[in-house]
């Protein structure tokens, strides 16, 4: 008994750094063990049967982010402490996020080291950070569904505050507990789990973390059921009859996610809002963190995936854009009925697929020809550019609207292409030298969902300039301009006045390679002849020696330069 006693002794009754170090990688562990099962379960929101690989990522992310926390810590000859690798648990999951079951886990770590003293995790810690979690997921969740991921968590909460134990060990088991019993519960609270005979796959993710808990503290884990028993076993291809036990997900078809940063929390309720207006599913959490360092995930099930990134880009700053075909994740659909006004035939479903660029007639065209797509001048088509992009045979389609189309022109073009069951993407490339970027990752070799996400990640890191010739006075953001006058436009923003061509360029790039670049994209006007343009290059090159700068001929199209940064 004294022998049995002492090894009881020595097992923690808090976790320090490395015991809460120790617990995030014995998380992944019985998540990459569980990995199939929880797959298995996932027929909610979407029977895509990804769930387990999703928590799995992101937990792999998290300890990516906390072990390199300790190193640095540890080659600078301090010690890291409890809080320091809880926030950068925190911050790994939100920053590695995958999927909506992915970023409700990021709230739950996030919230441990809301809670966490600087030393250890104990029970009142442990407490605390699952009732921080539960606010922090409310606060997160455009529209919260019982019987899943959400309800066993709050049920974990509470079982955690109930329990009058001083331990942390019992209290984690309060908390495990509680979750199993709310996890057996979400089979009946959810048509689509009551029709597939399984518990939320979510809610299983979590429970593994749980239950993780216990055995770091404790030694070993509950026992818990075989969620996937025979009989209830959810095959890996979930029969497409599925996808209607949620009604309001029913027609969703793509998952978008991207990171946020240089926002705040105001600007995040606004894009939560915006993005109910345009989907399902609808994520958009933080990672705690303060000023430029702080990132946001977000997470929308939509039709529109060019109007959800968009809506994002006044807020903050996109990167690290993901979407996935959710009814079509290998991209094996290529047949396609067209349906325009009165007319019933058939779209050719060519093999290959088709970049298409909106862009103005001349030499930018050319550009994008000679890079493998094909272009459309909406200024050129009296029928409008919703129908000169119909007529365009392709099985599958990329388009580039490059700021050549309105916000309503978007939508309708996207409106447009799901009534004739098209299966497109518009990519949310708002200039001409984004476009040219996103090209220059065009891979036809992977999936429509996997080049679509390329190619919009490549355009979100592009980042874009314009100079124009004021025709009026007017008051801008830099001052008041003349007729007549040089206005120097990043992003949307005016942001210089001047007189002078070569000068106005030169200072445009200047600002913009401010916060960093690598390669330098000047289209310039006619007014800039061969003579013109070398001396322009040349100057530009002389000041930036390490980057490199390229230039091309755009032609007369209403602007003098445009300027990409990458």
């Amino acid at each position: 008994m004294a022998e049995q006693s002492t090894r009881v002794e020595e097992r923690p009754t808090t976790l320090d750094a490395l015991g809460l170090l120790g617990w995030a990688r014995l998380c992944v562990e019985q998540l990459a063990a569980h990995r199939e099962e929880i797959n298995a379960l996932n027929v909610f929101p979407v029977p895509d049967s990804d769930t387990g690989t999703n928590l799995l990522h992101t937990m792999r992310a998290a300890v990516d982010e906390a072990e390199g926390e300790e190193a640095w810590t540890s080659e600078g000859g301090g010690t890291a402490g409890a809080r320091e690798i809880a926030v950068a648990l925190g911050h790994g999951a939100v920053h590695g996020a995958r999927g909506n079951s992915g970023v409700i886990l990021s709230q739950v770590l996030r919230a441990v080291g809301e809670a966490a003293t600087f030393t250890v995790v104990d029970a009142s810690t442990y407490r605390r950070a699952l009732r921080t979690a539960v606010t922090l997921v409310d606060n997160a969740i455009s529209d919260p569904v019982e019987g899943t991921v959400v309800t066993v968590l709050r049920e974990a909460a509470s079982g955690a505050v109930r329990s009058s134990a001083a331990t942390l060990v019992e209290v984690a088991r309060a908390a495990a507990d509680a979750a199993a019993d709310a996890l057996d519960r979400t089979t009946g609270q959810l048509p689509a789990l009551t029709r597939a005979g399984v518990v939320d796959a979510g809610g299983r993710g979590l429970l593994v973390l749980l239950d993780s808990m216990v055995e770091v503290l404790a030694g070993a884990a509950p026992d818990r059921p075989a969620y996937a028993r025979p009989g209830r076993d959810v095959p890996a291809e979930v029969p497409a009859a599925a996808a209607d036990d949620h009604e309001p997900e029913a027609g969703t078809q793509y998952e978008v996610m991207y990171s946020l940063t240089h926002t705040d929390d105001a600007r995040a309720d606004e894009l939560r809002s915006a993005l109910r207006a345009l989907g399902d599913s609808v994520v958009v959490v933080g990672d705690g963190g303060t000023g430029d360092r702080a990132r946001w995930a977000v997470h929308v099930h939509t039709d529109l995936i060019g109007p959800a990134i968009e809506a994002a880009l006044p807020l903050g700053r996109v990167s690290e854009i993901r979407v996935t075909d959710m009814l079509d994740p290998v991209g094996t659909h290529h047949s396609h009925s067209h349906r325009h006004g009165d007319a019933d035939e058939r779209v050719p479903a060519a093999p290959e697929r088709t970049v298409l660029a909106m862009t103005p007639s001349g030499p930018l065209a050319e550009l994008f020809e000679q890079a493998g797509a094909r272009t459309v001048d909406p200024r050129d088509h009296d029928d409008g550019a919703v129908d000169a992009v119909l007529r365009v045979p392709a099985g599958e389609l990329l388009v580039l609207p490059n700021g050549e189309l309105t916000r309503d022109q978007i939508v309708a073009l996207d409106a447009a292409l799901r009534d004739v069951d098209r299966h497109a993407l518009i990519l949310p490339t708002v200039s001409v030298v984004q476009g040219l970027s996103a090209l220059a990752v065009h891979d036809p070799t992977t999936t429509l969902s996997i080049d679509g996400f390329e190619m919009a990640d490549a355009a979100a890191a592009a980042r874009h300039a314009h100079l124009v010739r004021a025709e009026q006075e007017a008051l801008t953001l830099v001052g008041r301009c003349s007729a007549g006058d040089l206005l120097g436009v990043i992003g949307h923003d005016v942001a210089l006045i001047a007189t002078d061509l070569e000068e106005s360029v030169c200072q445009l790039v200047d600002r913009m390679l401010s916060s960093g670049g690598e390669l330098v994209t000047l289209l310039l006007c006619d007014e800039f002849d061969e003579a013109a343009t070398e001396g322009l290059l040349a100057r530009v090159r002389g000041a930036h020696p390490g980057v490199e700068v390229v230039g091309y001929d755009a032609g007369a199209d209403g602007m003098l330069a445009r300027i990409g940064v990458e």
